[in-house]
């Protein structure tokens, strides 16, 4: 039996919303199950910030993943969750973007459906707020990656040097930052967490990050059976996804057999109607797909679910928008061993951040790291938890090396012979790709040695080291210890501070004059000495 016949009989004989059993019962008493569908339009995670022209043209081809996935909700009564990383990465390709991206990202944005963002490479939000961001994060600005050689020069500027010609002589215009992923969406505010992985004290850090509602699984908060979907926990706003009916929404579209698929559909009758029983008046009922992306068959349910006279598909902006209940927060932790992982990598980014200080464009280094930790945080690392911890590990040993990128040159001890006008040698080597400025502190533990301006400015072309010599003068003779360290204009300490041994030689007169002067001592006294005997003796002869 085709799909379609399979569908049709389903339809006629099986009534999916369990309320009624074909059309004709359809019309007695029985409320119309109002049911609200949210889907994600995801890729697999990867460790790149940015999808490349090879991937998006496979992921947008005839019978690509993004492809399938916009085939199934096209034009379709369901919300669609975007990941604006798809949308940056296409139009940062210029020119170079695959046409069928191109085609594809039209398609998405000529859609009827409702949509509303995900998180950049739609990053975990608990992962994130678990693994101690006291915010949810957000892409920054995109100016770092835009190649001015794949778009038409802006307005009043000259064309980037060397010119290619290009084959189409419309070149697309060269965007701004927040050009590369503006999009206009119909909700905005959503938060979607995965399914039970939400704590009590993840709300107020998503409410505070700007978002207005937080889409949880049923089995993740604790309300009134007979509650609609939109709910308030603490006065944070949540929308529930009823999970039974999520779960069986999501065999039906992942399964690969006639058979598998009437069975899911079964299941989905069933979840509907027991659903809708425990409401009262018109229920409304919130189903999601989760970020797996098997959508084999998700055209077909939700067709078949709009044929059914007992359901009505109707926007997410409807669940939204019935009565809110009270409820609290069934804690549903993350695993410990992500949460401890994430956690180190923002702990790295955030100490990046004032790290950066120190170069001149501290937004070359932050918007890139931003968006890489964003991808490694991505909920779709769910389906490679094997591959994640290698990759998360990896961000963090990136981190420490950027930290050290800038850092004092180690000095061997060194003698200083002089009273005055001396000077210390300090190195610094700048590892960036850009110039930076950094602040020379250098301090004697010892009264032998006086520091003359123990604070110098350095600035630092990139890839080099930079050399300064800070003036000091000696008091006495000894060996003393001195340390150096280095901070940025925003007095964030750069590098590991380091110590150096100097034998200080007040100079070279001091022995000397004191040489001399008991050399005329003692000439001085022998000469003393010899008058007093010889007038002893001149007085003896008398």
């Amino acid at each position: 039996m085709s799909v379609r016949a399979l569908a049709a009989a389903l339809v006629l004989g099986l009534g999916l919303a369990g309320v009624a059993v074909g059309s004709a019962q359809a019309a007695d008493d029985a409320p119309v199950v109002k049911v609200a569908i949210a889907v994600p339009i995801v890729v697999p995670a990867s460790a790149d910030e940015f999808l490349d022209a090879p991937a998006l043209a496979q992921y947008t081809a005839d019978g690509g993943l993004l492809t399938r996935q916009l085939d199934a909700v096209l034009g379709r009564p369901v919300a669609i969750g975007i990941d604006p990383r798809i949308i940056a990465s296409i139009r940062l390709l210029g020119t170079s973007a695959p046409a069928s991206a191109l085609t594809w990202l039209q398609r998405l944005e000529a859609a009827t459906n409702q949509t509303f963002a995900l998180g950049y490479a739609d990053a975990d939000v608990t992962l994130q707020t678990q693994g101690g961001s006291a915010e949810v994060l957000q892409a920054e600005t995109f100016d770092f990656a835009i190649d001015p050689f794949l778009f038409a020069p802006a307005p009043g500027t000259s064309t980037p040097e060397p010119t290619v010609a290009p084959a189409d002589p419309d070149l697309p215009p060269l965007p701004t930052s927040d050009a590369i992923s503006a999009w206009a969406y119909s909700l905005t505010g959503i938060a979607w967490p995965r399914d039970d992985t939400v704590v009590a004290a993840d709300l107020p850090k998503i409410t505070a990050s700007g978002y207005t509602t937080t889409v949880l699984s049923s089995g993740n908060i604790s309300r009134d059976a007979t509650s609609g979907p939109a709910s308030q926990v603490d006065g944070a706003g949540v929308v529930v996804s009823d999970a039974a009916v999520s779960d069986s929404l999501r065999a039906a579209s992942e399964a690969t057999t006639d058979a598998d698929w009437t069975a899911a559909l079964a299941d989905l009758s069933s979840a509907i109607s027991a659903g809708a029983r425990v409401q009262a008046g018109s229920p409304t009922l919130l189903a999601t797909l989760d970020r797996t992306m098997s959508v084999g068959r998700l055209a077909d349910t939700l067709d078949l679910l709009s044929a059914d006279p007992a359901v009505e598909l109707v926007p997410f902006s409807q669940a939204l928008g019935t009565t809110p209940t009270d409820g609290t927060i069934v804690d549903l932790p993350q695993a410990a061993d992500r949460v401890s992982r994430a956690g180190q990598m923002i702990q790295g980014e955030n100490a990046e951040r004032s790290f950066a200080t120190v170069a001149s464009d501290p937004a070359l280094i932050t918007s890139n790291r931003r968006l890489e930790l964003l991808t490694l945080l991505s909920s779709e690392w769910e389906a490679n938890l094997d591959g994640w911890p290698e990759a998360a590990d990896a961000f963090t040993t990136d981190s420490i090396a950027l930290r050290n990128s800038v850092h004092l040159v180690e000095s061997n001890n060194f003698l200083l012979i002089a009273d005055n006008g001396q000077y210390l040698p300090v190195t610094v080597s700048n590892g960036l790709d850009q110039p930076v400025t950094v602040y020379i502190d250098v301090r004697s533990r010892s009264s032998l040695l006086a520091i003359d301006k123990s604070v110098l400015k350095l600035e630092i072309k990139p890839g080099t080291q930079g050399k300064v010599d800070v003036p000091v003068h000696s008091l006495s003779n000894g060996v003393v210890q001195v340390d150096v360290s280095l901070a940025s204009s925003a007095g964030v300490a750069i590098g590991s501070p380091i110590s150096s041994e100097v034998n200080v030689q007040a100079g070279w007169e001091t022995p000397i004059v004191v040489a001399i002067a008991v050399l005329v001592v003692v000439v001085f006294g022998v000469g003393v000495v010899r008058t007093v005997l010889r007038r002893r003796k001149g007085g003896a002869d008398d």
